[in-house]
């Protein structure tokens, strides 16, 4: 059935990774002054200057977990494939997370440019913990039609 509620966890993940897509995830400051933004797909410098696409992997890993979450959704007729999903979703969203923190050190642009996260880095984890939820909905419905096949 569609309408349970690993199904809305599921669905309401991949909204918070959709719309991730679009947000700043951090800002790098140097001498107390904006030097860059880094969104998921670019690094924008602060004067306008050409875009440094050396964040894509962040889009890609966050597309990728999203699109999974969304086709995950409908895959309620095999409960031990969905929860795989689940599971490989929840890896790459703590895959974003390492490729986050070594691109908040590496891409500082000067040496004495500090990274600050934004809130909206916060969206993978939220997804994550949506994810994780799912998983144990999945996991519950599975032990329930166990239960169910023993009684019969």
């Amino acid at each position: 059935m569609i309408q349970r509620i690993q199904s809305v966890y599921l669905l309401i993940a991949a909204i918070c990774g959709m719309v991730g897509l679009s947000l700043p995830v951090g800002r790098y400051v140097a001498d107390g002054l904006l030097s860059a933004t880094m969104y998921n797909l670019w690094i924008v410098p602060a004067d306008g200057s050409s875009r440094s696409f050396a964040s894509v992997p962040l889009f890609v890993v966050l597309l990728l977990a999203s699109a999974i979450s969304l086709y995950t959704i409908f895959m309620y007729k095999n409960r031990k494939q969905q929860m795989r999903f689940c599971s490989f979703t929840s890896l790459l969203l703590v895959g974003w997370y390492v490729v986050y923190a070594a691109l908040a050190v590496l891409c500082g642009g000067s040496s004495d440019a500090s990274f600050s996260p934004s809130v909206y880095g916060a969206l993978p984890a939220v997804a994550l913990i949506l994810n994780v939820m799912a998983s144990r909905a999945i996991r519950a419905d599975e032990r329930l039609v166990r239960a169910a096949d023993r009684i019969r």
